[in-house]
């Protein structure tokens, strides 16, 4: 939970300050390649976090950090802060929350698609389609293969959940035999 207000404070700071330069979008592409970074090398990311080591050895990794990834000057101090407030170990929380900050902005829902086997980009553009109808807002999907649906498609929009799998459907089925529903 503290993670959680800790990084959507800091989001919102970030996503004020580019919303004031015009640049709201940019300075989340730049976050999320800093916190995908991060996460891709753990070693850095404990360095960060560690309190053994000194805050100026921290400011010295981190300017590493920009430097290599040639990140936006304001990204870049926003990072320098993080550091100096020892707040960077919530730096994947933190884009977590700027994306969210982005597409509410932008009009835009993230929809997780559970699908027993893969969905060629056609498909894709329908299910997109057809969900942004559903609630009409513009939806971007994240498709996880899950065997265990066995078939047809599980849609998560925010709270919203449309499970069309082969396995509601036979739970569905199995139910109304139990009740005696079935003929």
């Amino acid at each position: 939970m503290i993670r959680t207000i800790i990084a959507l404070k800091y989001a919102r700071g970030l996503f004020a300050a580019g919303k004031e330069d015009g640049r709201f979008k940019e300075y989340g592409e730049e976050l999320q390649r800093v916190a995908e970074f991060l996460k891709g090398q753990p070693e850095i990311l404990e360095a960060l976090e560690s309190p053994i080591y000194p805050p100026d050895l921290k400011m010295e990794i981190v300017e590493e950090v920009i430097k290599g990834l040639g990140v936006d000057e304001s990204v870049a101090k926003f990072l320098r802060l993080l550091v100096e407030k020892r707040r960077i170990q919530f730096i994947a929380d933190i884009a977590a929350a700027y994306q969210n900050l982005l597409d509410e902005e932008l009009g835009i829902a993230r929809a997780e698609v559970r699908v027993a086997t893969p969905l060629d980009e056609e498909m894709q553009k329908a299910l997109a389609e057809a969900l942004s109808k559903k609630i009409g807002r513009e939806v971007v999907l994240q498709v996880v293969e899950d065997p265990e649906i066995l078939g047809g498609v599980v849609a998560r929009v925010g709270d919203l959940v449309l499970d069309g799998s082969i396995r509601a459907q036979l739970e569905k089925f199995k139910e109304s035999i139990i009740r005696g529903e079935v003929s």
